[in-house]
């Protein structure tokens, strides 16, 4: 599996927008309260989660996990005083004291992974026996399987602002026909920068019963919460002139018993 500066056409871009959400990628921190020492930070990019973590939080030991060598040196720079590695068998870490952390990875695993690879995550994520798993991503509801709202797929299709996307999204995943189609588009309209990779990759490839289904019997679920990001439906209001309803992201805190 390849998820790694060369599906990345500016860096600098998509690094600034997932530091963008780094304060909502520490939602854990205040709802996990059984003792552990150490958080991995699962697709760790340049490392600027667990600097900011670090700085906040020093009595844990952070240890980062990225595939791309380039984004791994990038955080060995940024971040002196962590552990960071291309190689899991490199964590070095006692899984039963330790917070494990995926936050928009999920969704990169099943765009561009195979099945061997995504088997490959869920054993790791899921049957190591972290104390806890903290999942935050993109995720669809099963609500979102319904024809597309009638209303707000005339605003998308009446805006000359962004008919160029619109008209590369459908070339790729089809007419618009249904709201998780919809709601796809609207979650990446704006991110012209990369838009070679954004258009292609899949932002919905699994759903929260998909993903929770590999999960072994040990854990409970202790926190769930669906919503859309605040930015992302002010944007939508901005451009198309309506209020999106349905929720586009999930966090989840997995407690082992």
């Amino acid at each position: 599996m390849q998820i790694d500066e060369n599906r990345i056409s500016d860096l600098e871009i998509y690094l600034i927008r997932m530091q963008r959400s780094i304060l909502d990628k520490m939602f854990f921190v205040d709802k996990v309260f059984e003792p552990f020492d150490t958080i991995v930070d699962f697709g760790c990019a340049n490392g600027e989660l667990i600097k900011a973590m670090s700085q906040m939080f020093p009595e844990y030991r952070y240890v980062g996990y990225d595939i791309s060598p380039e984004m791994i040196g990038a955080a060995k720079k940024n971040v002196p005083g962590a552990q960071f590695c291309t190689s899991w068998d490199e964590l070095g870490v006692s899984f039963e004291s330790s917070l494990l952390n995926i936050s928009s990875t999920i969704h990169e695993v099943w765009s561009y992974g195979t099945p061997e690879s995504i088997a490959e995550f869920r054993e790791r994520a899921f049957r190591s026996g972290f104390r806890y798993i903290c999942i935050r991503d993109m995720m669809f509801d099963d609500s979102l399987d319904r024809p597309a709202d009638a209303e707000q797929l005339s605003a998308v299709r009446a805006s000359a602002d962004y008919a160029g996307q619109l008209a590369d999204f459908e070339s790729v995943r089809g007419e618009i026909k249904t709201q998780k189609q919809l709601v796809h588009y609207l979650l990446k309209y704006k991110y012209t920068q990369n838009w070679e990779r954004e258009v292609r990759e899949d932002y919905f490839p699994v759903s929260e019963g998909e993903l929770l289904a590999g999960v072994e019997a040990d854990y409970r679920t202790v926190f769930c919460e669906k919503f859309t990001l605040p930015y992302t439906r002010w944007q939508i209001g901005k451009d198309f002139g309506f209020t999106l309803r349905d929720t586009t992201h999930i966090k989840v805190i997995l407690e082992h018993k």
